[in-house]
């Protein structure tokens, strides 16, 4: 193959980016093999040449893009994909034993107690979580103990305060920068917590044996139907969908809709096809809700308040999770039904599925 026909980011561009198919997980930018010639940055909140020049034409931007067909037959094999939520082996309604962090986490702690069991039985050096800042602030961290663990707890729709304009917030919060940090770390087994397509990145990057990727030995997918761009008009909509001001609210969450709990003790509903312009529009065309690359996928959809559904998908996975149960981490609710669980989960999956295959039949890329 000559060097003219060699993948470039030009081609990211022509087939994701300028689509409108780009999820912005960042993977494109934290892993650019010209990283240290500053061949790309983020501009106006999409990668973008820095130096054309220094690009080195290898593909690899492009074949770890989630939104690319490189690999994607590879991965479907690998991880035994089948529409719509994938592999399983088990779903369970959890919730941690710990009542501090019970009072404070979005669903049923099930991630930060997982991910201190694993911790401390030394399975793990670290994890990579988004510490939490407020309500409308997060950050991607690399947690090393239970303390770390608890600053992220309850943090996974919180907004990302990394985006250049924070008028215009976004509840993606870019944990692959933090992924990009391990290249300089000691550690050597490390699990990380994303969503769809940032797993997918992940994983696309182990197949190719990208650094840092081979140490991560734990992946925790997070359901995801969408994420939101909270801009000022925005905040104002919501405002109005809920009739309060944003300040009155305490604590944000999706399940089946948009739920926002207030200080006063009461909840707010949404239905997430009112939400309008607050989406993410990158959102949009993806198909993965359960990302079916992971080794557990959560979310609180299907399961009581206080409680997290969790979807075991191999059986490392399983053993870990009947340990944490036997150690005393987790606890199960016996009166809720797999079937009930599955269910609910295959309902909200072929929502998202069916949208983001009209949407991407609209932009031209399905017949």
């Amino acid at each position: 193959m000559s060097n003219t026909e060699r993948l470039s980011f030009d081609d990211l561009k022509r087939d994701v980016i300028d689509r409108g198919i780009c999820d912005m997980c960042r993977g494109c930018v934290s892993f650019c093999s010209a990283d240290s010639l500053h061949a790309l940055t983020v501009k106006d909140n999409k990668p973008a040449y820095l130096n054309e020049d220094a690009c080195l034409k290898c593909g690899i931007c492009y074949m770890i893009c989630p939104n690319t067909e490189d690999l994607e037959a590879a991965l479907k094999n690998k991880y035994d994909y089948q529409l719509p939520i994938g592999r399983h082996l088990a779903v369970e309604s959890l919730r941690t034993t710990n009542a501090d962090l019970l009072s404070i986490c979005t669903d049923g702690g099930v991630v930060t107690s997982l991910l201190h069991y694993l911790l401390e039985s030394g399975y793990i050096h670290g994890a990579v979580v988004s510490r939490k800042e407020g309500l409308w602030n997060n950050q991607p961290m690399i947690a090393m103990n239970f303390w770390d663990l608890m600053e992220g707890a309850g943090s996974s729709m919180a907004v990302s305060s990394t985006v250049e304009d924070l008028n215009e917030l976004t509840t993606y919060v870019p944990t692959m920068l933090a992924i990009r940090s391990l290249r300089a770390s000691e550690m050597t087994k490390v699990a990380f917590v994303g969503t769809p397509c940032q797993i997918k990145t992940l994983r696309k990057m182990q197949l190719l044996r990208i650094v840092p990727a081979h140490i991560v030995v734990f992946t925790i997918g997070l359901f995801c139907y969408e994420n939101f761009n909270f801009t000022r008009e925005g905040r104002k909509s919501l405002e109005e969908k809920i009739q309060t001001p944003l300040d009155n609210v305490i604590k944000i969450n999706v399940k089946e809709d948009f739920i926002a709990k207030l200080d006063d003790g009461s909840s707010v509903h949404v239905d997430l096809d009112d939400l309008g312009d607050l989406v993410r529009p990158e959102c949009i065309p993806c198909t993965d809700f359960s990302c079916y690359t992971a080794d557990i996928s959560v979310g609180g959809l299907g399961s009581p308040d206080g409680y997290t559904t969790t979807m075991v998908r191999n059986q490392q996975a399983r053993s870990l999770i009947e340990e944490a149960i036997s150690k005393g981490y987790l606890e199960q609710n016996p009166e809720i039904e797999e079937s009930t669980l599955v269910s609910d989960i295959e309902k909200m999956a072929w929502r998202k599925y069916n949208r983001g295959q009209d949407k991407l039949k609209q932009l031209g890329i399905l017949p």
